[in-house]
Order: C-alpha cells, then sequence, then structure tokens
C-alpha cells in the first residue's frame, strides 16, 4: 500500500470542508434545541465563500430563531402537511427524467445514492424514516467522505485518502451539483426565515466553490 507523509495544511483544509458539510446538514434536519445557534455561523461561513448573495447581518436579532419558530417553519417548508414548497429530495429536482417521472421522489437517483453509501460502507440506519436522497443525508455523506481523507491523510494512507477524494468527486458531481442550486433558490423565494435563507445561501455557494474544488483536485 502506498505511503507518503501529507501536510497539516491539507489535512485542516478537509476538516474544515467536512465541518461545513456537518452544519449544512444539521441546517436541514428536523430542528433541535441548539439548531438556532447554527445562524451566526452559518453567517461566518457565507462571509468565507464568493457570494453575490447579500445575507441579513444582525446576529443579535435572533428572531425566527426559537425552536418552535424553526419547527414550524421546517414543517412548512420541507414535510408538511399539505402543500410542501421545498420538497428536500434530489429525485424531485432531477432534470433528467423521463416527464411522467419529473418532480417525484422515489426516483431512479434515490436508489443511486443508497448505492453510493453502500459502496463507501455505510447503509440507511434502521431508525432513519427519511429518503436517502434527502439533502441532510447527502450532506452528511460528504462530511463523513472528508472526514475518512482526513484521517486517512494523518495515518499518511495516501491511497485510501485519494479514494476518499474520488468518491467526494464522484457523489458530488453526481448527486450535489444536479439539484442543490435548484432547491435553494426554492427555499430563498419560499421563506422569509433569517436561519433558513442563510442555509440555503450558503449550500448553494458552497456547492459551487466544492465543485470547483473537486474538479480541480485530481
Amino acid at each position: 500500500m502506498s505511503r507518503c507523509e501529507t501536510s497539516p495544511k491539507n489535512t485542516d483544509e478537509e476538516l474544515s470542508r467536512s465541518r461545513i458539510y456537518r452544519i449544512l446538514a444539521s441546517s436541514f434536519s428536523p430542528p433541535k434545541a441548539d439548531t438556532g445557534n447554527l445562524y451566526n455561523i452559518l453567517l461566518k461561513v457565507h462571509e468565507t465563500l464568493d457570494s453575490t448573495e447579500t445575507l441579513l447581518k444582525t446576529s443579535h436579532d435572533l428572531k425566527g430563531q426559537s425552536l418552535a419558530t424553526l419547527a414550524k417553519e421546517h414543517l412548512r417548508l420541507f414535510v408538511g402537511p399539505g402543500h410542501v414548497p421545498c420538497p428536500p429530495y434530489e429525485a424531485v429536482y432531477r432534470r433528467d427524467r423521463p416527464d411522467f417521472e419529473k418532480g417525484l421522489v422515489m426516483g431512479p437517483s434515490t436508489g443511486d445514492v443508497r448505492r453510493a453509501y453502500l459502496a463507501a460502507g455505510l447503509d440507511i440506519s434502521k431508525t432513519y424514516r427519511d429518503l436517502p436522497d434527502h439533502i441532510a443525508a447527502e450532506m452528511e455523506f460528504m462530511q463523513f467522505l472528508c472526514a475518512e481523507e482526513a484521517r486517512f491523510a494523518r495515518l499518511g494512507n495516501e491511497e485510501e485518502a485519494a479514494k476518499m477524494k474520488a468518491m467526494q468527486r464522484e457523489f458530488h458531481r453526481n448527486h450535489v451539483e444536479p439539484w442543490v442550486g435548484d432547491f435553494a433558490d426554492r427555499v430563498i423565494r419560499s421563506t422569509t426565515s433569517p436561519f433558513y435563507k442563510a442555509s440555503a445561501s450558503v449550500l448553494k455557494e458552497f456547492a459551487k466553490t466544492e465543485a470547483d474544488y473537486l474538479t480541480g483536485a485530481r
């Protein structure tokens, strides 16, 4: 097995990317007691991205950050009951599907996503009650791949680190890029919540940054 020294700088970069993916996974998951605390972190992440969008930078204004308010808006945007303005599933947004399948959940991409998880040695937890191509699940998977790359890099295992990078590149190209921009735009249009606007803006801009980074990381 090929082994070499890996610089701390490269490891730090992958850990930083992993943390952003973890923040995004938490932001689009059902809110918990501390979810509102991510708002200021999202603003800081957004400042580091090359973004043309302007976010509300009133960190002292916690309107819309309470658990009850976030939970209500999360249900309205992503779950229902009734009309769901922003379905959080990849399959809904895929444009490369037959017309009769467009806009529906449980498309071919749903199965492809689970197969990607299995190829990385992961499977859907029995306690997980949602679909594999939920935005939070896909962000959590990218978080895992980045963290694993960093772990193998610290061990000096170049071969496995490169494998994790290749998995990131493939998953991002096939299952993140094709839809998160449309999803984020829909969230931004559909909510007045500072938290969800920030979450969607960071998602959109980070996905662009990642596309450029992973294309050049060969």
